[in-house]
C-alpha cells in the first residue's frame, strides 16, 4: 500500500494481539550491519533461529520495504532505482523461510513496501513446494492497504489535532475545525502524511497563541494544495499479478486486459 497507511502499525498489532515476539528484520534496522554474504548468512540463521525457538513462540518477522530483498536481475547499462545493498540476504531468506521453517512452527513473516512493482514478482509470490528451496518464492499471501476513506480521514483529522492539543478537549472552541471539509480536501493524502501536516502547522510557537487566536481549516490548506501521486492502480495491478487474478481473467475474456475497461 501506499507510505503511511498504516502497514507498520498493522504489523505491530498482529505482534501485540498475538502475544509475539517482534523481529524487525527492516532494512532501516540493519542498515550496513553483516555486510557481505558471509554476514548475511549469520544474521539469516540467528534470526530464524531464534524464532523457531519454542520458548519464544509465537514470533513476527517483519521486513519494512521488502522489495529491497527480492530484486531482480537488472539489465546491463542500467542503475539500480532502489538501495540493492539488502538483496545480499535474498538467498538466504528465501532458504530459511521455505526450508528451516515447519508447519508446527508458530512463525509468522509480514513483509510491507509502497513500491512492490520494484521487486521480482517470481521472487515474491511463493510458488509451493517444489524444487530449491530458494526458487520456491517467498510470500504465501497479499494483502492491500488503501489509504483511509473520506469517514476515516474525518476521524484521523480529529484525533490528530485534538492529541496534539489535548488541552483544549474537542469541545474548546480552539478546536471547532470543519473535520469533514478537511477530509474532502486531503483525499489522496495516507494517514502518515496528515499527521505530518498537523506537526507542521501546530508548533509550539502557534500552540502557545492559540488562546488568542483559535485554529482555522485555512491553515491546513496550504499543505494540501499538492495533490499526492494515486498509487490506486499501481498497487492493484500488482495485487492481480500477484492473486493470479490478471492471468485468470484474460483467460476468461480472451486475452483482454482487465485494466481497460470497456465504455459503451
Amino acid at each position: 500500500g501506499p507510505a503511511g497507511c498504516g502497514k507498520t502499525l498493522m504489523a505491530l498489532a498482529v505482534a501485540s494481539e498475538l502475544g509475539a515476539l517482534f523481529i524487525n528484520f527492516s532494512s532501516s534496522t540493519i542498515g550496513n550491519a553483516f555486510s557481505g554474504k558471509e554476514g548475511a548468512t549469520k544474521l539469516c540463521h540467528m534470526v530464524f533461529t531464534v524464532a523457531k525457538e519454542k520458548a519464544y513462540a509465537p514470533v513476527v518477522v517483519y521486513l519494512d520495504d521488502c522489495h529491497e530483498y527480492f530484486i531482480g536481475k537488472q539489465k546491463r547499462g542500467t542503475s539500480p532505482s532502489v538501495n540493492s545493498e539488502m538483496k545480499r540476504f535474498q538467498k538466504d531468506l528465501l532458504i530459511y523461510k521455505n526450508q528451516s521453517l515447519k508447519k508446527d512452527d508458530r512463525v509468522l513473516v509480514i513483509g510491507c513496501t509502497s513500491m512492490p512493482e520494484r521487486g521480482d514478482i517470481k521472487l515474491l509470490k511463493w510458488k509451493g513446494i517444489g524444487g530449491k528451496p530458494e526458487k520456491q518464492g517467498f510470500f504465501e499471501k497479499n494483502l492491500y492497504f488503501p489509504n483511509a476513506h473520506h469517514a476515516d480521514k474525518a476521524m484521523i483529522w480529529k484525533d490528530s489535532v485534538e492529541k496534539k492539543i489535548p488541552r483544549f478537549g474537542s469541545s474548546g472552541g480552539v478546536l471547532r475545525l470543519d473535520y469533514q471539509s478537511l477530509a474532502y480536501m486531503s483525499d489522496g493524502f495516507s494517514a502518515g502524511a496528515i499527521n505530518s501536516i498537523v506537526d507542521m502547522v501546530l508548533t509550539k510557537k502557534r500552540m502557545d497563541s492559540l488562546d488568542e487566536e483559535p485554529l482555522s481549516e485555512q491553515e491546513f490548506v496550504w499543505f494540501l494544495e499538492k495533490k499526492p501521486l494515486h498509487d490506486d492502480e499501481r498497487m492493484l495491478s500488482f495485487t492481480r499479478s500477484f492473486t493470479g487474478l490478471e492471468s485468470r481473467w484474460k483467460e476468461s475474456n480472451g486475452g483482454s486486459d482487465p485494466k481497460k475497461k470497456k465504455t459503451k
